[in-house]
């Protein structure tokens, strides 16, 4: 069995350049973890005031296509924090996006399938990839692994973000399984900022006006 944290050991964060990525980095090296950072960008780097030159950070630029990359960085570690950043010259989801993201994550978890020490990974997923269903009354209050968004209603709509996170949790969950690797999926809503908080009720507001229209559309309209 996996221990229950990987606390002061060697851990690797993909894709360490992002905002979730970079967050994490800096938690993490402030509880004691040695972390192999993982990051698509170059240059010298920094995450969130916490300088590359830290004894306990290695960083790798790594390609998510190119697989021994990935593996270079993954050596040594006992856990992965994975997050999907798109690639510097696509930086916006489209209906090509659920590719490249599969793609992505199955040359990351094949990795780790392939790397003695990995006793778990921990895969970034989004809200996205459970809440989209063809009718609003479909959606129950609590949601669990049993729950995923309808991939043709994402494709119909034009939902791109929300089909490239399904389509690439699906994947990443079935190579997981098929080799025996210890995973857990975290679907989050929102990665949260002081930048983020001010503007919070009013992109609250008008994302829930928009909802509204959403949904009678749809109604109006099956």
């Amino acid at each position: 069995m996996a221990p229950a944290s990987f606390h002061h050991e060697k851990v690797c964060v993909m894709d360490a350049s992002g905002r979730l990525g970079s967050t994490l980095v800096e938690r993490l090296l402030q509880r004691g973890y040695t972390v192999h950072a993982a990051v698509q960008g170059h240059g010298d780097l920094k995450f969130n005031g916490v300088v590359s030159e830290n004894k306990k950070l290695k960083i790798f630029h790594t390609d998510p296509f190119d697989y021994q990359s990935i593996t270079d960085a993954l050596k040594g570690c006992s856990g992965l924090f994975y997050a999907f950043e798109p690639p510097e010259d696509q930086p916006t989801y489209d209906e090509f996006m659920a590719e490249v993201e599969v793609r992505a994550s199955h040359n990351v978890i094949e990795a780790c399938a392939q790397t003695d020490t990995i006793d778990k990974v921990v895969f970034t997923s989004s809200a996205t990839a459970v809440v989209w269903r063809d009718s609003p009354q479909s959606i129950t209050s609590d949601l669990d692994e049993r729950h995923w968004s309808d991939v043709n209603f994402c494709r119909k709509f034009k939902l791109w973000h929300a089909l490239s996170k399904t389509v690439a949790e699906k994947t990443s969950w079935a190579l997981a399984m098929d080799r025996g690797i210890n995973m857990v999926s975290i679907n989050v809503g929102g990665l949260m900022t002081k930048l983020s908080i001010y503007f919070l009720i009013i992109l609250s507001f008008k994302m829930y006006k928009g909802c509204l229209k959403f949904w009678a559309f749809i109604m109006a309209h099956k």
